[in-house]
């Protein structure tokens, strides 16, 4: 289980596990030596399913998916998630056409009150950062498994569906 702790403004400690998405802190000119400190989002990182758990879904879902591709989505939903917050936390300027256009995509429905300081993704996001093709296209089949173990919450904003990560 890929697992790494962060500190947060070098302050507070996260209690749960989390994969911090690191972006380069900017300096202030030289006359100053204090520095800015840089942006994190602390991601938390889902975890996978056990065999007990899998065994015990309903037996409609059971025929949905294989054990290990459940996982090996999950770990790859995990990466979703990070790349997704790790542009969001670039400063814009730095950001190049590619993801400069993710990033308008993602802040043009703006966050709800349901999804408020919580880690979320969309299908939309699903669909730019995913490695493995058939991600997207197991995508639909895996979320009414991952919501049964609680591992994530589905919120639907007019339109848009997103899918909170839960802890």
């Amino acid at each position: 289980v890929p697992c790494s702790l962060s500190v947060r403004f070098e302050e507070e400690k996260p209690t749960v596990k989390t994969r911090p998405v690191a972006t380069a802190g900017s300096k202030i000119p030289s006359k100053s030596k204090k520095r800015k400190l840089a942006r994190t989002t602390l991601v938390p990182v889902m975890d996978f399913l056990t065999t007990e758990e899998f065994k015990s879904l309903p037996k409609y879902m059971l025929g949905r998916i294989k054990y290990e591709q459940i996982n090996s989505m999950i770990e790859e939903l995990n990466t979703v998630a990070a790349s997704k917050y790790k542009i969001i936390d670039t400063p814009v300027n730095k950001l190049n056409s590619e993801n400069m256009r993710r990033f308008n995509r993602m802040t043009e429905h703006p966050e709800t009150k349901e999804t408020a300081g919580m880690v979320w993704f969309e299908v939309e996001d699903v669909k730019d950062f995913a490695s493995v093709p058939t991600l997207v296209h197991s995508f639909g089949k895996m979320v009414p498994i991952l919501r049964h173990c609680h591992r994530l919450r589905q919120v639907r904003a007019g339109r848009v569906e997103r899918y909170v990560v839960l802890l």
